[in-house]
């Protein structure tokens, strides 16, 4: 599928304050290997040909007592303006797959409006 190679998502949730978030890219790989080793012991470092590091402060929306009954409307006052966004995905968690299953049904919402 990717030519023969593998993509590996690693993740880590860190407090901003803490060591491990001021972290480089390149030493976050270095702190990972030993435990991709435990994963599978013959993991050798040079079959990493790129990686990508990024970062943010706030990884998810934090949700309130009572939610469901305030989520706010895909469609808004605004005429031809929709929202979309992780804090309706509620009550699954911030998924990828959830997103995209927001963002169809938004589409879809645009399409019968008229869109």
């Amino acid at each position: 599928l990717y030519g023969g190679r593998h993509i590996v998502y690693l993740s880590n949730y860190p407090d901003p304050s803490s060591e491990m978030y001021q972290k480089s890219g390149e030493e976050l790989v270095e702190e990972f290997i030993p435990h991709l080793r435990k994963i599978n012991p013959d993991f050798d470092p040079a079959w990493i040909m790129e990686y990508h590091h990024h970062k943010v402060d706030g990884a998810q929306p934090i949700i309130g007592v009572n939610y469901s009954q305030r989520i706010p409307d895909n469609r808004t006052p605004i005429k031809n303006l929709y929202l979309a966004n992780t804090t309706q995905i509620y009550p699954e968690d911030r998924g990828t797959n959830y997103s995209v299953r927001l963002g169809r049904r938004v589409a879809g919402m645009v399409m019968e409006d008229g869109g």
